[in-house]
């Protein structure tokens, strides 16, 4: 039965145009109904960050109250989304030997306890994978398909499917709505700015879209008389709207779930403004007002088209509660669905006889080591700390969050604020300013005048270049010139330029700038607060005894060139900066006297001769840079500088394992493609992160963990209440399930979830992604950080998490907090305990499992 209908009505709105009046959302006859329906777009919509702070977001974070099939139903009701790979790719795996019959018959085994019955035997679907052969695994497998079965979808795309018309609606309402949003939300990239950006988004839509001609002359007549008829308000707009397509109530969230996915990424954008946007405002809905612009297009299409929609064969069907029947999934997927069990279990067995469970307990020794570093949980620093460790006996790595517990903002030299050092789900609690160390008052005046002054010459020839005036006598007079310098840069040859975060100092000056604790009694932030930070921040990293002669905090950050989404390559825990402020400044607190004093009242004794330094890891490079060296007391320089020579020589040692990672001939090769401006593949960040961590290092100090792991340090015998634990579940674990989630979903859906080709990208507003010159907005993860040219370089896997801890405790945790316990039993993480050197999995009915797993004998070497 056609969904489509005649419209049997008169096209009122282009005969009464002048009695016209715009219905009152306040006598709308239920506003309530209305509100619940937004509010439930609201909380399924997950947001996207601006490129300055780029971070990784879980795109299902908003349906994780759900199981895992129930929110790919949920999702294939209104969209065209994908949660599944293809079975080709499973069958690549089979081919490759990381996948086998035995972890299809484990994963249909656990399975069988949730109802998912599977249409076929272990057998048969190894069988099946062996029919389909080796895939050409070079192409995109996880092409989105067009959902043909979706009940719900939008006007435009109704008439799309079933009127076959020469203009594609759908395509051409997203490049209006997207060409409007892209200069509402403009940050100064545009010459010529929008005159309505004081106004709302809806407000602004409707000045510029009664004077734009554009949807018009495409072939929808009198839209801009249409625009000027609408109410004033996005509330009254879609009350007005639902009322005009004859939307049912029990559709509402359904339909306007459809029209917020229809533009996926602009809704991600209008999200972030409405709820996380640092001048966000709850009365300024951005969501709000951009669901109202997209269904004015819709109501103006279907008045032009004089077609209307038959709802009420959808008003009872499931699809309008989602709570589908495990028996209603289809045979395909649910084969999908068990390989995709298959997989991960195929790679949490590897993962955990490769750990050393007779090391649970900390075996750290009484002997001083030389030197202890802090490095992030990013995945990428498992392998500079197996290196490091490596080199000698005497050094120790940890992981804990990058931001090192220290929340604040950090306001670089002469600037009264600045970037937000922390994670995004956290809220800044003060701020921390740059100065230039042992440099008077007039001194760091001169060189704050001196980076205005380079700054403002430097804003006003780049505004020069690109103005009506003189950007064609930019060109005519310099164009052989840059051409030159383009030829140059091609060539590989990039010289090395001047940083502007130097701008006004001299070279002397580099080294002494850097984060200060000036400043922090003024905000309330006392010399007890500062005590509390640098305890709270060893007790939850498991550091307060046996401290070394040098205890570095290393920070991470990448290195590359003409890369709009460098900031995800960035220290997500730092909100998608570089983590160097935050490791200094922690270096710096606790090698105050007061702090030293402070925590040894506190049970914490420091010896007097250990000193806190901070330090960057470069991502790109796997250079370690260590700052403030110069206050390093000369009796620890030597220590000091053993510990450099042993990064330089892990670094060789990283550089070398990575090179076939990254294709690249030398270290030298490798080193390149840091400032490499054409360079699609600068690093491969945190693509192949399938596991979480909890536990001594000791654990996993033998394996090669192939950069597939967060590493949190934790000893659970340091945390009888299990304080430290339920921060590390309710914290860490739910960042890293983001991340893992945003690789997920971009590599399972490109088109819906990431951000396609990065050659074809173009910065748009100064704030986001296109692809190409229109369309919607990218929001997650470009094709070249999933993907070699030839195969998968992320493997789309949900997060297994291994805890050292026992299960009455985690029991404890997961019963306190909600969210950790709809992520475990909704499927959306996995999770397993090691208790007394025994594994347990924990199931989707919230119950342990025995996994009797037994350890290989030995793990020298054993990769993951």
């Amino acid at each position: 039965m056609s969904v489509l209908q005649a419209s049997s009505k008169v096209n009122h709105l282009s005969i009464a145009r002048d009695n016209f009046l715009p219905p009152n959302f306040e006598s709308f006859q239920d506003p309530s109904q209305l509100e619940e329906a937004l509010a439930e777009v609201t909380q399924v919509i997950a947001p996207v960050w601006p490129l300055q702070d780029y971070v990784a977001v879980n795109p299902y974070a908003g349906i994780s109250h759900r199981s895992f099939l129930d929110a790919r139903a949920y999702l294939k009701a209104f969209s065209d989304c994908e949660t599944l790979m293809p079975i080709e790719h499973y069958a690549a795996e089979y081919h490759h030997g990381r996948l086998t019959q035995e972890d299809i018959q484990s994963a249909i085994n656990e399975l069988a306890a949730t109802g998912v019955s599977p249409p076929l035997t272990a057998n048969q679907i190894a069988q099946n994978l062996m029919s389909i052969g080796l895939v050409d695994t070079s192409r995109d497998l996880s092409a989105s398909t067009p959902n043909d079965d979706r009940p719900i979808r939008t006007i435009a795309e109704t008439i799309n499917k079933w009127m076959g018309q020469d203009i594609d609606w759908h395509e051409a309402i997203v490049a209006e709505i997207s060409k409007h949003c892209a200069a509402h939300y403009d940050q100064s990239q545009a010459v010529w700015a929008s005159p309505y950006k004081h106004l709302s988004l809806y407000e602004a839509w409707r000045k510029v879209a009664e004077h734009d001609c554009n949807i018009e002359i495409l072939g929808l007549t009198d839209f801009r008389k249409f625009v000027a008829c609408l109410p004033h308000t996005p509330e009254a707009c879609i009350a007005y709207a639902l009322k005009e397509l004859s939307v049912p109530q029990p559709l509402w969230s359904t339909f306007l779930l459809c029209q917020a996915f229809s533009i996926p990424g602009w809704s991600a954008w209008a999200k972030y403004q409405t709820s996380w946007a640092e001048n966000s405002r709850p009365e300024k809905n951005d969501l709000v007002c951009l669901l109202a612009i997209r269904l004015a297009y819709d109501v103006a299409l279907a008045e032009a088209k004089s077609v209307s929609v038959n709802w009420s064969s959808y008003v009872d069907m499931a699809a309008s509660s989602f709570k589908l029947p495990q028996e209603a999934l289809g045979s395909d997927s649910k084969i999908r669905f068990i390989l995709l069990r298959a997989s991960e279990i195929a790679h949490r067995n590897s993962l955990l006889k490769a750990m050393s469970f007779s090391e649970g307990r900390s075996s750290r020794t009484e002997d001083r080591k030389l030197a202890q570093l802090v490095f992030c949980i990013d995945v990428r620093s498992e392998r500079i700390r197996r290196q490091l460790e490596a080199q000698s006996q005497d050094i120790e790595t940890f992981g804990f969050a990058g931001f090192f517990g220290m929340a604040f903002e950090y306001a670089t030299l002469g600037q009264p604020s600045g970037n937000l050092q922390l994670p995004v789900l956290l809220k800044p609690q003060f701020k921390v300013h740059e100065c230039v160390h042992e440099a008077d008052a007039a001194h760091e005046c001169a060189a704050i005048n001196k980076r205005e002054q380079a700054r403002t010459w430097r804003a006003l020839w780049k505004s020069f270049q690109a103005s009506a005036v003189g950007c064609f006598s930019f060109v005519e007079t310099t164009g052989l010139l840059v051409g030159l310098k383009l030829l140059t840069r091609v060539a590989g040859y990039n010289p090395k330029r001047s940083d502007a975060k130097y701008d006004g100092l001299g070279r002397a000056d580099h080294s002494r700038l850097g984060p200060t604790l000036r400043g922090l009694n003024h905000q309330g932030i006392t010399t007890s607060r500062q005590a509390d930070l640098a305890e709270g921040m060893l007790r939850n990293l498991g550091l307060t005894k046996n401290f070394a002669r040098i205890v570095v905090f290393c920070g991470h950050a990448c290195q590359t060139d003409n890369n709009p989404l460098a900031a995800g390559l960035d220290c997500g825990a730092c909100g998608g900066h570089s983590g160097e402020p935050n490791a200094r400044f922690a270096a710096m607190l606790l090698n105050q006297p007061y702090i030293r004093q402070a925590m040894a009242d506190r049970g914490i004794d420091i010896p007097a001769d250990t000193h806190f330094v901070g330090a960057l890891h470069n991502t790109t490079t796997d250079r370690i840079e260590f700052f403030d060296t110069q206050m390093v007391p000369t009796s620890q320089q030597d220590a000091l500088q053993q510990l450099k020579t042993s990064c330089a020589i892990a670094t060789r040692q990283t550089q070398l394992e990575r090179m076939p990672i990254v294709s690249s001939s030398s270290p030298n090769a490798l080193l390149r493609r840091a400032t490499d401006w054409s360079e699609v593949r600068p690093e491969w960040g945190l693509a192949g992160n399938a596991s979480f961590i909890v536990a001594p290092r000791s654990m996993t100090q033998k394996a090669n963990l192939e950069a597939r792991s967060f590493l949190h340090s934790y000893d659970y015998t340091q945390d009888t209440q299990g304080r430290v634990l339920e921060t590390i579940m309710t914290a860490p674990m739910i960042v890293a399930n983001w991340i893992n989630m945003q690789y997920y979903a971009s590599t399972v859906d490109n088109c819906h979830f990431g951000s396609g080709t990065k050659t074809v990208h173009n910065v748009v507003g100064g704030f986001g992604i296109l692809s190409g010159n229109g369309g919607d907005l990218m929001t997650g993860l470009p094709w070249q950080s999933l993907h070699t040219g030839k195969q998968f370089q992320h493997l789309p896997m949900r997060l297994q998490v291994v805890i050292n801890a026992p299960r009455e405790m985690i029991d404890r945790i997961i019963a306190k907090h909600q969210l950790v316990a709809d992520l475990l039993t909704g499927g959306w993480l996995h999770l397993v305990a090691i208790e007394e050197q025994t594994t347990y999995r924990y199931t989707l009915a919230g119950k342990w499992e025995s996994l009797h797993l037994a350890p290989s004998p030995s793990h020298e070497g054993v990769s993951v």
